[in-house]
């Protein structure tokens, strides 16, 4: 079986505890505007439904549409540089085995924004890198010849969509270099850790795939750990049958990507830094890849445009943590062309 590091993130995650707060905060928000949201779809369904039942069906429907659309609009903007913020500060303790006690949104943020400059950027880099990364696994992994279970034959394609979405950390580690090296062109970082991905994809994919599946049985628990609570209080109030269970699914929902979303970040970047530890970008595969994707060219045009700020700063985060050096990581894996057994 892989290494999936759920030890060794759980305790990052737990160094990094002032940034899980804020990411249960922010959630716990996020879930109660998605419950007035819900309580004002579901009155509407159930007057529009005395009308004609279908309506009401519909409007449900569209409801339940419109909550991943308004989750994702939100992690757009403020959850996606919330991550990244952790991303950087997650990084710092990762490559330098220290980081920083206190002021860890504020240190990670100045990371972030240190080499992104705006949100914009940093969307449009992790959009770029996300396409190339999902290309990869489409195109040259075998996704059976990582996860040795019996029938995983049969179970090819299944496995390949959970491969292709289980790639949501991945654009995160690979640009996280941009931390650990001190590197201001994250244009040329995202290229070239596109490229150690591709060289050394079975441990970080097969880590993700597993962490993938965890998942849904991490909300499962969560489920059921709000449920049983929620179960007694409807047997007692019936009334509140509805409104009990849209809670328990949001609630379930937001912990998930509070917590569980948390050590599955800490645990992708601790396969990729580790994976990739002492390893250079090979020309072939960035022949191969620069052949094969229009958007690794994109990012190669970026890379070679990129024209260094006139005044930089003298040194980045030099507070805190910000002025420690990357080290080398234990544990690094040769090279492995893709698509070998």
């Amino acid at each position: 079986m892989p290494k999936i590091y759920l030890g060794e993130a759980f305790r990052l995650v737990m160094q990094t505890l002032p940034i899980v707060w804020v990411r249960l905060g922010s959630y716990l928000v996020l879930g109660l505007g998605l419950g007035v949201y819900a309580g004002v779809c579901f009155g509407l369904g159930w007057l529009f439904a005395k009308l004609w039942a279908p309506l009401g069906f519909i409007i449900f429907l569209a409801a339940f549409g419109g909550a991943f659309w308004i989750v994702n609009l939100a992690g757009r903007y403020w959850f996606h540089l919330l991550r990244a913020a952790h991303t950087a500060v997650l990084t710092e303790f990762i490559t330098t085995g220290k980081g920083p006690a206190t002021g860890q949104l504020e240190y990670g943020k100045q990371q972030v924004l240190s080499r992104f400059s705006d949100t914009t950027v940093l969307f449009g880099v992790g959009l770029l890198v996300d396409g190339i990364v999902k290309f990869v696994v489409r195109t040259f992994t075998r996704i059976a010849s990582i996860l040795p279970l019996p029938g995983v034959d049969s179970l090819g394609k299944f496995l390949e969509r959970v491969a292709t979405m289980s790639t949501t950390y991945v654009d995160e580690a690979i640009l996280s270099r941009a931390y650990a090296q001190r590197e201001q062109n994250v244009w040329a970082v995202a290229k070239d850790g596109v490229v150690l991905y591709a060289q050394a994809w079975k441990p970080i994919l097969a880590n993700a795939v597993v962490l993938a599946l965890l998942s849904y049985a991490e909300f499962v628990i969560f489920l059921i750990i709000l449920g049983l609570p929620a179960l007694a209080i409807g047997a007692a109030l019936p009334s509140l049958g509805p409104a009990l269970g849209i809670g328990v699914v949001i609630g379930a929902w937001m912990l998930k990507l509070a917590l569980a979303d948390a050590i599955s970040l800490a645990a992708t970047l601790l396969a990729f830094h580790r994976s990739t530890a002492g390893m250079t970008p090979n020309a072939e595969w960035v022949a191969k890849l620069d052949g094969a994707s229009d958007k690794f060219r994109e990012l190669g045009r970026k890379a070679a445009a990129y024209v260094a700020p006139q005044a930089a700063p003298a040194a980045a985060g030099a507070t805190g943590a910000g002025a420690m050096e990357p080290v080398a990581l234990p544990g690094a894996v040769g090279e492995e062309p893709l698509g070998t057994a």
